[in-house]
């Protein structure tokens, strides 16, 4: 079996003295009906895991995004079959949600920390937040 190799991009911004993650709806497998980072499978043409989550964020939300790796927080996850890193990004908080999606995203917004036990999260996502709010001063649970 070969291994899966996939990236992704979190986007976080401050809203009202409060952390606010963009997720999106999934409206495919795997993880369908639950809220998920932008990301996807690293293809032949990307050049690295930062290349292949920077394509997936655009083709999923049509956010071009100009960061650079070494600024990023990374979450991995490494089993014998399946690696998956997340960058994690902060954005000024004025920055919207986009209002025209990938097939992949029935909707996707911005959702704020004291509000996110409220939805179903996909794989990862959980442990992809604390990682980036391990430095911070505000408490996840």
């Amino acid at each position: 079996m070969k291994k899966y190799k996939g990236a992704g991009i979190a986007l976080l911004k401050k809203q009202n003295n409060d952390y606010a993650f963009l997720l999106g709806k999934r409206t495919i497998k795997p993880d369908k009906g639950k809220w998920s980072i932008p990301g996807g499978r690293f293809e032949q043409t990307d050049i690295s895991l930062f290349e292949a989550a920077i394509r997936e964020l655009r083709e999923e939300t049509g956010i071009n995004l100009t960061n650079n790796e070494k600024d990023a927080v990374v979450c991995s996850f490494h089993y014998p079959f399946f690696e998956w890193k997340t960058f994690m990004y902060e954005v000024d908080s004025y920055f919207l949600a986009p209002k025209i999606l990938g097939y992949e995203f029935s909707e996707i917004r911005f959702i704020p920390l004291k509000e996110i036990q409220k939805y179903k999260l996909a794989f990862g996502v959980r442990k992809e937040i604390r990682r980036f709010l391990k430095n911070k001063t505000i408490s996840y649970t």
